[in-house]
């Protein structure tokens, strides 16, 4: 890994977070996010993204989708919960969502898995009829975990914290870099705006190594020409890392 260039595309803030772990490391990171946060702040969003935390305690399951649902959610429930409601079972897709969590004293569980399609897996033996869920997102995700688990009986409510936008770039942003040796995307859409880009400005860029955070989205890079695309079992650092690694022979 030493010396080696990589393209981190997360948004921020843990955009800046990689590239100081991979900097420990010896690699040479480049932030480029391909997503924006956005927190929900409208006046009346606002009203009722409160309201829905002051009710939260009425959930047996409350799921976050990702570390900006993680990091957005213990705002709110600091601002409205002095302590946590009991009997409420917290859950983080992902290991570093639910680190998240642990980190802001929310004793979260999380599935062995990195992805919606493994949590759904590890909850099978678990009877959801009539269990009433929170699924804590940004506006307008994937409704898959949502759909499976009414499929299984539950009772699904979704909390929207954040909007997900895409960043403004121009050729000069891309023509700046220094040559890339491999790059880190960490969603699905994290992967289509820098597609979208690459197609217009680093069209070469398709044949470097890839990393992506599951199967799913591993089978979306190929359909988008990415021909050099492997899967890290995971969109947290320790899993992307680990990839890397191997990539790189380090």
């Amino acid at each position: 890994m030493q010396n080696c260039h990589i393209l981190i595309t997360r948004p921020e803030p843990e955009n800046t977070i990689s590239c100081e772990r991979l900097k420990s490391l010896g690699a040479h990171p480049v932030a480029l996010p391909m997503l924006e946060i956005k927190a929900i702040d409208g006046a009346e969003e606002k009203a009722s993204i409160r309201s829905q935390i002051f009710d939260i305690n009425e959930f047996n399951y409350v799921i976050f989708v990702s570390k900006n649902a993680a990091r957005l959610a213990c705002d709110w429930l600091d601002a409205c919960w002095p302590m946590l409601p009991v009997g409420v079972h917290w859950i983080g897709i992902g290991q570093g969502t639910t680190q998240a969590l642990l980190n802001e004293g929310i004793p979260a569980l999380s599935n062995p898995g990195n992805t919606t399609e493994a949590l759904l897996d590890w909850l099978k033996p678990v009877k959801m009829t009539e269990q009433k869920v929170l699924i804590i997102r940004g506006l307008g995700g994937r409704t898959e975990l949502g759909d499976k688990l009414k499929e299984k009986g539950a009772k699904i409510s979704y909390l929207s914290l954040y909007e997900r936008k895409k960043p403004e770039y121009h050729a000069q942003t891309f023509f700046m870099l220094p040559d890339i040796n491999l790059i880190w995307v960490t969603s699905g859409e994290n992967l289509s705006n820098l597609s979208e880009y690459v197609s217009q400005y680093k069209p070469e860029w398709k044949t470097l190594p890839i990393l992506t955070p599951s199967l799913r989205v591993n089978q979306q890079a190929k359909e988008m020409g990415w021909i050099n695309a492997s899967c890290a079992n995971g969109a947290d650092d320790n899993s992307l890392i680990k990839a890397t690694e191997f990539h790189t022979g380090k």
